[in-house]
């Protein structure tokens, strides 16, 4: 989940102060409105320690009128707080109406320590989780906007940040007396931390991940969500709208996950004909044994426009006895399909135990493609990346195996193969209006496929980004992928 999250994303000082100061602007101006307003705004900072969640809400504080702004922390428990119930405590700091609340450690906190700590198991975390949602859901239903940011840092830049020696080193001193309580529980940590975000991830209060190696970055991306929650609310006037076709603080093009696949690799046509058969080979042994011990496999392809998901779902065909497997490919939905959820059209082609179910396209489609083009509304896609983590979530708690990829091109490869396509007649059919078309949106597809991976590949349904511009390597790193899953997942 949080792998897009190491990426790079940052912002030079030059280019900050450019953007810092239309987005303070902007975000006194909501503020302001706000004060008019019937319904309070709570802001929930979140993340790893080290991430800088204290240095944020500082600046927060400097943007906006701080008379407006009450800021809560909960390091230390009273007795008063202790002989009540849990959601006590933060009751009585709701903010009122037209006032802002800053949560610096909020419901959250507490959670998520006693599960990374041992004190609770899966199933009472789970039950903590569904009482937040249902906390959040009831503050929402009585108006309140909750914006939920989480700050994410690698385990090198946490270490530097707790042993005082990163560069980017915050000021603000720790509160806690044990700065180095978290060493070596990094990995244990982020398990928690996505049960947490799986948990409690909803359309009405979702979840927003920051790369937060870069403070100015993580400054200005989270006060961009907070204007775009707040004027989504209640619109301010114009000059917190778009100016010249952009936002008043668009921070240009950032580095996303696909930056971090490797095109460069390639593979000897004797070397992948010798590859080819050995992992064909092996996933056919390994579908018999799914099938003798009732595991069903779920597959998805995703990837760009001519990425070559045809000819690698083929080689991974190939491999299985066709009485094990069922094929299916999705277009534009149909009317049937369009009366109903939009998981219905996929839940319905799902195979019984010990069957291989393999999709070429899927319900990514409502984040990637609906998303970009319009077809869903922002609150459809935004609530799927919740619903399609249940749907998998459920699949997988079945005995089910999932295995995802996404076929990554770049757009000097796909233009060859466009232009292939039309050159030669048998392959004239795979090239489209919309297929052209798609190219001119290639850097909002990126986007929407950044944010797809961070919010969709999940410890039981990883995404594997595959290296696409030779399509020998691409074949073998999907079967050897797939061999490796079906392996470890047989012996569990």
């Amino acid at each position: 989940m949080f792998e897009t999250l190491e990426v790079g994303k940052r912002i030079k000082g030059g280019e900050f102060s450019k953007l810092e100061l239309p987005l303070r602007q902007n975000l006194l101006a909501a503020q302001f409105e706000l004060a008019e307003r019937d319904y309070p705004v709570i802001i929930v900072i979140a993340g790893l320690d080290g991430a800088g969640k204290g240095s944020l809400v500082h600046r927060l504080n400097e943007w906006m009128d701080p008379r407006g702004i009450q800021t809560n922390t909960f390091w230390e428990h009273s007795d008063e707080e202790e002989s009540r119930p849990f959601f006590w405590r933060f009751w009585r700091r709701l903010p009122a109406r037209g006032q802002i609340g800053i949560f610096l450690g909020s419901w959250y906190t507490a959670p998520a320590q006693a599960l990374l700590e041992g004190h609770i198991d899966t199933a009472e975390f789970a039950l903590r989780c569904k009482q937040i949602e249902t906390f959040e859901h009831t503050l929402v239903d009585d108006g309140a906007v909750i914006i939920k940011i989480w700050l994410h840092v690698s385990k090198e830049t946490q270490r530097l940040q707790l042993e005082g020696k990163a560069p980017d080193k915050q000021q603000n001193p720790r509160v806690s007396d044990h700065p180095y309580e978290l060493v070596g529980k990094y990995e244990q940590t982020l398990e928690v931390c996505e049960q947490l975000i799986l948990g409690t991830d909803s359309s009405h209060s979702p979840w927003q991940l920051i790369e937060s190696e870069d403070r100015n970055y993580r400054d200005i991306t989270a006060g961009q969500i907070m204007l775009d929650a707040m004027t989504a609310k209640s619109p301010t006037p114009a000059q917190t709208m778009v100016q010249n076709g952009q936002r008043a603080t668009d921070i240009g093009a950032q580095p996303t996950v696909l930056d971090t696949v490797d095109l460069s690799l390639t593979m000897e046509r004797d070397r992948y004909k010798e590859q080819l058969s050995k992992y064909q080979a092996r996933l056919q042994d390994l579908a018999w044994v799914a099938y003798r011990r009732k595991r069903s496999v779920v597959a998805v392809f995703e990837g760009w426009d001519a990425a070559g998901k045809g000819s690698a779902i083929r080689r991974v065909t190939g491999a299985i006895d066709p009485r094990l497997y069922r094929l299916v490919q999705f277009a534009a939905p149909t009317d049937e399909e369009l009366a109903h959820h939009y998981l219905w059209r996929f839940w319905r082609h799902i195979e019984r135990d010990g069957r291989c179910t393999f999709f070429d396209r899927s319900w990514y489609g409502r984040v990637l493609v609906e998303r970009v083009e319009g077809y869903a509304t922002a609150d459809e896609w935004q609530r799927a990346y919740a619903e399609i983590n249940q749907f998998e979530q459920q699949l997988v708690e079945h005995g089910s195996i999932v295995v995802k990829f996404w076929i990554h091109i770049s757009k000097n490869e796909q233009i060859k193969r466009f232009e292939a396509r039309e050159k030669e007649a048998h392959k004239r059919h795979k090239i489209t209006e919309d297929d052209w078309r798609n190219r001119e949106k290639w850097h909002e597809y990126a986007q929407a496929i950044d944010q797809m991976v961070s919010r969709t590949s999940t410890s039981h349904a990883p995404w594997t980004l595959v290296s696409g511009d030779d399509k020998p390597h691409a074949r073998i790193q999907i079967l050897k992928t797939f061999c490796k899953t079906m392996k470890r997942a047989l012996e569990d």
